[in-house]
């Protein structure tokens, strides 16, 4: 599979039966409720939860026109009715069965199917009393705790029960109709793991109630799982009234985030006020590509009944084959809506990622001069021209639901930022003075709209992974990072903001073009891996008057030494130089190959981030003393401070000198040696 579909969390906006299992994992209502902390806050008990959830989990699977379908249900009466996904048991279904834990199959009768609301009741007969979740009518809140379960990969099969997961609700919103689902209305999104063959399976809260059924309604913004939510299933599918379900009502022990969690959904609350939608026009707008469900398909093909089942089967097989690569595709397009940034100034200055507002690539049809309206095939590169799909119009869409021309003033691509000016006054504004650096492993947040209405602020939770990348002006993270939630703020629990989350994927995005599955490894990052890259805000603070006055960089700016790292001792405890620039301060003050660089103006370093660091917060100018180990072999001449080893070294000691200058030398023996560099510029 390559790298490009490879995401935590991240569901394939699509499951049609392609020989997925699909089974899903039922909550089940703690008897006995949650224990407490000695501070009274309680406590998730995830195993027992766990295990009253897979106790309860089923794996659907039927047939329809010739194509074979699956996905996860849980049962919600002990009499065996079971909810699932319309996806899972589509109109028309036959041949339902259900999976149960242990390894049982029994045959399921079809009770009602709901295409528009996304979800199907069928019953199994009851041998026995079947294990049974409650539905909840309250909506969770944002941050809370959410789990979800599922048959994934035949995991149910393999181990008698289904597979857990833990996560949080990372959004609630709307979304509209879409090739997957016909489902419009709101959902809750969640970071706890959604893959093919979930649709269909409970989100549960922490008393283990289901407070929605995971639906293949994603938002393109965002490519998460999400579930409808139950109190919308209660309220709009009529056959649950004729069901034993158990209802639960508001429970306020449902809302249970760990401590840091708590302090960052506070944090995210405090900059809320602070976002923005930015909608972007471009030369050719987002391209959605023709997918379609397989009963759009079948109607469409003529002579079906009188096909065999073999060919039957051959059919939906080419129809899943490329309908998988059409949704993969998808997700390198950049999707329709807004996307975030952050006011920082009262007088209309807004922050967002340079991506938001970058051109993608549009691959031209030199017969019609646009993008193909048809991907039904690849073309040959020959008749595709690539061109960038530049930006036309910009505009602001402010809190209170008002618009604003923008334009984009500065770049900073190094830190992978752009900062917009609109026409505005006494605008609230979050001011970077109270921004910090990042610290491995701290708890992180990266917040954005789920859309452009106040209320839909969306929270997606992780740590930082490596506190310094790209020379120390980003950080990484694994909270998921999305095309909704790029350009977005990036908190702590503490109340302080980090930075500015870029773009979520790598290289870049395209259209007009499908491309085969050899050429998807080109895409080494894609929306939701669990590898994000955030520009730090201390950073961005440094340069943020530069910005303002329209300046923008194209390249790292700032001091510069000349060297590169010995990538084969990265990992090491030394900073070893691997390469010297020709004509850099290094090469000038006699830096080689395999020195090791102890100190910088007295300090220790330990790693090359100490080394980047130092030097991003010095001048170019700056006369910085570097003490460097070189191994060698007998003693050396030190002439005015610098070694004379080569012929080279003579030469660069003689252009030093003025007229009539003195020195003396003297025979050193030990490793160890200072240099004095004077930093560059870059330019």
């Amino acid at each position: 599979m390559p790298p490009c579909v490879v995401s935590r969390g991240l569901p394939m906006a699509y499951n049609r039966g392609m020989g997925r299992g699909a089974v899903v994992a039922v909550c089940l209502l703690l008897a006995s409720g949650l224990p407490t902390r000695a501070d009274d806050a309680p406590v998730v008990d995830i195993h027992a939860i766990a295990d009253r959830v897979l106790a309860a989990t089923v794996s659907v699977a039927c047939s329809v026109d010739g194509g074979s379908f699956s996905g996860s249900g849980f049962a919600i009466s002990p009499e065996g009715h079971v909810l699932t996904a319309a996806s899972a048991v589509p109109q028309g279904a036959t041949e339902v069965t259900v999976l149960l834990p242990g390894t049982r199959r029994l045959e399921a009768t079809v009770m009602a199917v709901d295409e528009n609301l996304g979800v199907a009741l069928v019953k199994v007969p009851a041998e026995e009393r079947l294990a049974s979740l409650p539905l909840a009518r309250r909506l969770p809140a944002v941050g809370d705790v959410a789990f979800t379960a599922a048959d994934v990969d035949g995991v149910m099969l393999a181990n008698g029960r289904a597979s857990f997961s833990r996560g949080f609700v990372s959004g609630l919103y709307d979304v509209d109709k879409q090739p997957e689902s016909p489902y419009a209305g709101r959902v809750i999104e969640t970071t706890a793991a959604v893959n093919p063959g979930s649709d269909g399976g409970p989100l549960v809260d922490a008393t283990g109630r289901v407070v929605g059924v995971i639906s293949l309604a994603v938002s393109p913004q965002r490519w998460q799982g999400v579930a409808v939510p139950a109190a919308v299933v209660l309220e709009r599918f009529a056959p649950l009234a004729t069901v034993g379900v158990s209802v639960a009502g508001d429970d306020p022990t449902a809302s249970v985030p760990a401590p840091p969690l708590d302090g960052l959904r506070r944090t995210a609350s405090a900059v809320a006020p602070y976002l923005v939608g930015i909608e972007v026009e471009r030369t050719w707008p987002p391209e959605r590509l023709p997918r379609e469900s397989w009963q759009e398909h079948r109607r469409s093909m003529a002579g079906w009944d009188r096909l065999s089942d073999a060919e039957k089967g051959s059919q939906f097989a080419a129809f899943a084959a490329r309908a998988g690569l059409l949704d993969v595709n998808q997700l390198l397009r950049r999707p329709p809506g807004p996307v975030t940034g952050v006011v920082v100034s009262a007088t209309g200055h807004v922050l967002t990622s340079s991506f938001n507002v970058g051109a993608d690539t549009a691959f031209i049809s030199q017969g019609s001069g646009r993008p193909r309206p048809s991907v039904s095939a690849p073309e040959a590169d020959g008749r595709l021209v690539p061109r960038d799909n530049a930006i036309r119009r910009v505009v602001v869409v402010l809190a209170d639901g008002s618009r604003r021309e923008a334009r984009v003033l500065a770049r900073h691509e190094p830190l992978g930022i752009a900062l917009l000016t609109i026409e505005a006054a006494d605008l609230p504004w979050l001011d970077l003075a109270a921004a910090v650096s990042p610290q491995l492993g701290d708890h992180v947040a990266v917040v954005g709209l789920g859309s452009a209405a106040a209320g839909d602020e969306t929270l997606n939770p992780g740590i930082v992974g490596a506190a310094s990348r790209n020379r120390g002006y980003r950080f990484q993270t694994d909270a998921l990072l999305n095309y909704g939630n790029s350009g977005g703020p990036v908190v702590d629990a503490f109340g302080s903001l980090l930075g500015i989350a870029t773009a979520p994927i790598e290289p870049d995005t395209v259209q007009g073009r499908l491309f085969p599955r050899q050429q998807l490894m080109r895409w080494s990052r894609a929306p939701n891996s669990g590898v994000g890259f955030v520009a730090r805000a201390d950073r961005i603070r440094a340069v943020l008057d530069d910005l303002k006055a329209g300046r923008s960089f194209e390249r790292f700016p700032g001091p510069f030494l000349g060297v590169q790292a010995d990538e084969s001792k990265a990992f090491g405890d030394d900073v070893v130089i691997g390469s010297v620039a020709p004509g850099s301060p290094a090469a000038k003050a006699g830096l080689k190959n395999g020195d090791v660089i102890l100190a910088y103006d007295g300090v220790e370093l330990s790693a090359w981030r100490d080394l980047t660091e130092r030097i991003a917060a010095a001048k170019p100018g700056d006369a910085v003393v570097l003490t460097i180990r070189r191994s060698q072999r007998g003693p050396r001449l030190v002439i005015a401070g610098r070694d004379v080893e080569t012929l080279d070294d003579l030469e660069r000691l003689k252009k030093s000198l003025q007229p009539g200058e003195s020195f003396a030398g003297r025979l050193e023996t030990d490793d160890a040696r200072e240099i004095t560099v004077v930093l560059g510029e870059v330019r």
